[in-house]
């Protein structure tokens, strides 16, 4: 442990020490994936039991008890199409283990000639295989890492790399909340070594409350998220995110951010029959047109 500790001591130092003098690769991994927690201004870091949480806190997948299988799609403003897969099982009471593989690429981008006709389709593609793992430290405390290895591919040229993150949360039963604190994008690619170009590195932190229950009918939770990007001029963001459930059957999310940008809205719902979970997300506005996601989950016995 006191090895683990020191080698995390000087990892750290050596990627802030470059912080200041490189730039970002690996876009894609700022977009959210997952509809529930778009829908909800991008919340990530504090939840529990929540398979779809973990590919950004790992720390999330603490408290599931059955085999999950998640599926999401949604195509972005010009065309860039996402498609992400993540299974995730218990492996006893204390640890459960999560495998995650994502697919995205464009179809409409070409080399064009003097007069702007397409003449040859550039090919492009980012795909990212991960690992997730998370341990129940306490009754209330859980902590997790995820591991994930990224090509990325433009052109003739092709960038890899390795990421992890690392997560935990805080659960206060009596109170009925969660905090959650996650590091992402701890790595370094091949584009680090030709133009000190590192993977986005994000801190964030969370808090979930349940602000109101009236028996099994109605629940609602209220979630709010600090996100700091520590390698990007922007700065931070933070999100504001309301969920209301009715029954276990239907679920309704509001999320707004600040901060980086003008305000944006995000608007879904969810709906749960038996072991079957579809959630749908909406931004409208989003850059230059609306975007719509869905996520499948799959709960097996």
């Amino acid at each position: 442990m006191y090895f683990i500790k020191k080698f995390f001591i000087l990892f750290l130092f050596c990627f802030f020490s470059n912080f200041i003098y490189s730039f970002t690769t690996g876009q894609f991994l700022l977009v959210s994936l997952m509809a529930r927690e778009t829908s909800l201004g991008n919340t990530y870091a504090a939840n529990y039991s929540n398979p779809g949480a973990s590919i950004v806190n790992p720390a999330t997948l603490s408290g599931i008890q059955k085999t999950h299988i998640l599926f999401s799609h949604f195509v972005s403003v010009f065309n860039t199409y996402y498609e992400h897969i993540l299974y995730a099982f218990p492996l006893n009471e204390k640890t459960n283990i999560g495998f995650n593989f994502l697919f995205s690429a464009n179809s409409d981008l070409y080399r064009t000639d003097e007069n702007g006709y397409p003449i040859e389709q550039i090919e492009n593609y980012d795909t990212l295989l991960g690992s997730i793992f998370s341990i129940d430290i306490k009754e209330n405390i859980s902590a997790g890492m995820n591991a994930k290895l990224i090509l990325s591919k433009f052109n003739k040229n092709s960038v890899y790399g390795i990421t992890f993150n690392l997560g935990c949360i805080y659960r206060n039963i009596e109170r009925n909340y969660i905090l959650g604190l996650s590091f992402e994008n701890l790595g370094i690619s091949t584009a680090y070594f030709k133009e000190q170009s590192l993977y986005p590195f994000i801190a964030r932190m969370g808090y979930t409350s349940e602000i109101f229950h009236y028996l099994d009918i109605y629940k609602i939770y209220i979630l709010i998220e600090e996100r700091i990007f520590l390698n990007e001029s922007e700065g931070s963001e933070t999100s504001f995110g309301l969920e209301v459930m009715h029954q276990n059957f239907f679920v309704f999310r509001y999320g707004y951010i600040f901060g980086r940008e003008e305000g944006r809205l995000s608007l879904g719902a969810g709906v749960t029959f038996q072991q079957l979970k579809i959630d749908y997300s909406y931004q409208p506005y989003f850059l230059s047109d609306n975007v719509h996601m869905f996520t499948i989950t799959i709960i097996f016995n």
